[in-house]
């Protein structure tokens, strides 16, 4: 039976089960602290002669534990575990985790922690003797406005009663709301919005279902660059895309009473960055009015689960992306125009690559994310490497693109629901899971929810794995790729988000596709290449099964209670089944059964490294890779006993 906690009634529990789970496979608690509870018992009472029986009286049935001390120190902290698949070790969530303090005259205290206070033992015991202490403080900081803000989540709006398959539209904003209470799985500060206020955090996060306001400005046309699809500005330009006829009026009145004419484009920013960011960055061109504020104000867009993303109503093919000057995830979301014409090599080869593939032609919905506006200070007309302002931070913080979801998508017999949005349950309301049976009008048996989640996982390795035959991988985790369902069968899966496409370019020009040709820094390789197979399969192992995949499996296993282990064994059987039939040439599939169900080692995409121990460029997010073990290898082995 699974025993992770998918609650977000009580999130603030989970960031102490997220947070230790990352200690653990990252290495800051070691697996030589790992003992037994007898072998507790002796280190404890050998290290301050004392009997420790009367605390371990408060674990029924729990065999394993993560025991932390100082040689030098009256405390310990004791961390119940268990043997896990994702990773060697997790926290068992059933059971508390302490921190002793021990007294003289064979008298202790303890108290259960929650995650700041474990981290503070932490740094008290020298456990992270090799990192900055500013990054420590940093870090302790964020955690503590993450406890803060996740509690404030637990007063989340949203509904599940209310949802309705015959309409699409509708329900996709709901399950982007849904999606947005949990965030990135398994990240402990995924719920960290640093820069907003208690009330700004409740109007602007996805699951409090809150209308946004947007704010208007007036930009001098030749200091904006275009994405590639802005042929006809007159038409082409925010104020006709995403409001209607009697604001776009409002809008034009007030151009007209300041005296404002053709030689400005009004561009929307977020109600937040219109507030807090913009007389701070932009304090020259408002002084000079190369950019106007307007009292204008447009309404019913609601965040997704991205946060900076919007999603319309009215409109519900078209979203809006804006840059959003909080942090998240360790960086604040900026929206480059690097990004975005990255974003446009992206989309044109994954077009490309459709028609090289007769699946991927037939299953494969790309959103059209080539109609942009970005301010560019200085030599807009220099979209190239020789242009530094593209890699300033100024640039970021104004500009805005338009995403256009398939239109058919978003009508019957169509549903398209975030990947992110089966990656948790909520006490008390329904699990997405459960929509898709009602589309196929099975009953939520064992049988039919194995075998959906089965048909699932087929569909999306056969896909990913036909990409990446073709030299191509996405940016695969729950918020960037969607389930594509007809008539409620699986029929595919739709990709937004291209700036972060990653390729092998030999296996990309065999296959007559093109070098994108990526813009970035003279002196700095961009990511987005990739030297070798091993190093492009990452992204499906990483952020395919250890994030997106396994959080669905997970929540599957809570809700229907379904053992865990059962469906990573019906995982791993689906992507064999796959990369025997994916057409892949014979030494490809051959390195890929190595490195997918023979090596000992997985890479893992750490979560607590990269912001303890390392520095990030401008406008990107902290990353870095460790290992864990095999899942598939321990999922086949499993079976077999």
């Amino acid at each position: 039976m699974n025993t992770m906690l998918f609650s977000p009634t009580v999130t603030t529990n989970m960031v102490l089960v997220d947070l230790v789970n990352s200690f653990l496979v990252e290495g800051y608690i070691s697996e030589q602290s790992i003992v037994t509870q007898q072998q507790a018992q002796a280190l404890l009472t050998g290290r301050f002669e004392q009997n420790f029986a009367s605390l371990f009286e408060a674990y029924s049935h729990q065999d394993d534990y993560a025991v932390l001390f100082n040689s030098t120190l009256a405390e310990f902290i004791v961390l119940p575990v268990r043997q896990a698949m994702k990773q060697d070790w997790q926290i068992q969530t059933t059971a508390p985790a302490f921190q002793v303090l021990v007294q003289q005259e064979h008298h202790f205290q303890s108290r259960m922690l929650n995650a700041l206070e474990l981290f503070d033992a932490m740094q008290r015991l020298e456990l992270f003797a090799h990192c900055e202490q500013s990054k420590l403080d940093r870090f302790s900081a964020d955690l503590q406005l993450t406890l803060q803000q996740s509690q404030l989540s637990s007063q989340h709006q949203i509904r599940t009663e209310t949802w309705n398959l015959a309409q699409p539209a509708q329900l996709f904003i709901q399950l982007e709301q849904f999606a947005g209470l949990r965030d990135r799985p398994y990240h402990p500060l995924a719920k960290l919005k640093d820069g907003f206020d208690q009330d700004e955090y409740q109007q602007f996060s996805p699951e409090f279902s809150q209308q946004i306001k947007l704010n208007w400005v007036a930009i001098k046309k030749e200091q904006v660059v275009y994405g590639q699809d802005v042929s006809d500005i007159k038409i082409h330009q925010p104020a006709k895309i995403f409001l209607n006829n009697q604001e776009n009026l409002q809008l034009q009145q007030e151009l007209h009473d300041k005296g404002l004419g053709d030689e400005y484009l009004t561009l929307p920013i977020h109600a937040w960055q219109f507030e807090h960011v913009l007389a701070g960055k932009f304090a020259q061109e408002l002084a000079d009015q190369t950019i106007i504020p307007l009292a204008f104000q447009s309404t019913e867009m609601y965040a997704s689960s991205s946060l900076r993303s919007l999603l319309s109503v009215s409109k519900p093919q078209d979203s809006l992306k804006l840059p959003l000057a909080v942090k998240s995830l360790g960086s604040l979301r900026f929206l480059p125009i690097v990004k975005m014409i990255n974003g446009q090599k992206n989309q044109k080869l994954l077009q490309a690559a459709k028609q090289k593939d007769e699946v991927l032609k037939k299953r494969l919905w790309l959103c059209d994310e080539n109609q942009w506006w970005a301010y560019l200070p200085h030599q807009p007309d220099n979209l190239t490497p020789d242009n530094l302002t593209l890699f300033d931070e100024q640039p970021m913080h104004l500009a805005a693109q338009r995403r256009r979801i398939p239109a058919e998508l978003l009508q019957q017999p169509y549903q398209i629901m975030p990947m992110a949005s089966l990656g948790h349950c909520i006490d008390g309301e329904i699990y997405p899971f459960e929509l898709i049976l009602k589309a196929q009008h099975l009953k939520s048996s064992k049988e039919n929810i194995i075998a959906t989640f089965k048909a699932l996982c087929r569909d999306f390795f056969d896909v990913n794995l036909r990409l990446f035959r073709l030299g191509l991988m996405g940016e695969i985790h729950g918020q960037n790729i969607c389930i594509v369902l007809k008539h409620g069968q699986f029929s595919g899966f739709m990709l937004r988000d291209h700036d972060s496409v990653r390729i092998y370019l030999p296996w990309l020009q065999q296959h007559g596709l093109q070098d994108p040709h990526y813009l970035s820094p003279h002196d700095f390789k961009i990511t987005l290449y990739h030297d070798s197979i091993e190093e492009l399969i990452l992204y499906l192992q990483t952020l395919g099964i250890q994030v997106n995949l396994a959080s669905i499996l997970e929540s599957i296993a809570e809700y229907y209670q379904i053992d865990e282990h059962e469906l990573w064994q019906v995982l791993a059987q689906q992507l064999q089944l796959v990369l025997n039939d994916v057409p892949l040439n014979q030494d490809a599939r051959t390195e890929l059964q190595h490195l997918l169900f023979e090596k000992e080692q997985w890479p893992y995409k750490q979560l607590i490294h990269p912001l303890l121990q390392q520095t990030n460029r401008v406008g990107s997010m902290p990353s870095s890779v460790g290992q864990t073990c095999n899942i598939l290898k321990k999922a086949y082995a499993f079976d077999n006993n």
